[in-house]
């Protein structure tokens, strides 16, 4: 009866334990996700996801997070700044008018993919 209690109590320790540190875990990944999303303010590519009509949060959520320092650093480098400003002046892009942007493609498989959901 000793060995069954300390059992019950160990296991009821671990989750409890088990509880909190996922709790911390979707506490810090949506903190993470919102400074994310904060940094795409101060670029063009917000605007650019916006202009296009795609989803932002949907967009940080399901992109691999290396993916998007690729495109926010592709975007941030762009020699096209000129062109992408005039673009975006306007409130919405046709997804077929972006070729001067260094992340055509990818924008449009996500534009494909938020459009397929």
């Amino acid at each position: 009866m000793i060995v069954g209690g300390a059992l019950a109590l160990l296991l009821s320790g671990f989750v409890l334990r088990l509880c909190y540190t996922i709790m911390i875990n979707l506490i810090n990944g949506q903190k993470f996700h919102h400074s994310l999303e904060q940094e795409f303010n101060k670029i063009r590519l917000g605007k650019m996801l916006t202009a296009l009509g795609i989803n932002k949060t949907a967009y940080i959520y399901q992109t691999n997070v290396n993916d998007i320092h690729k495109q926010m650093d592709s975007c941030t480098a762009c020699t096209n700044a000129d062109t992408c400003d005039e673009k975006l002046a306007t409130p919405e892009i046709d997804i077929t008018e972006i070729e001067f942007c260094n992340n055509e493609a990818e924008l449009k498989e996500i534009k494909q993919q938020q459009s397929n959901e």
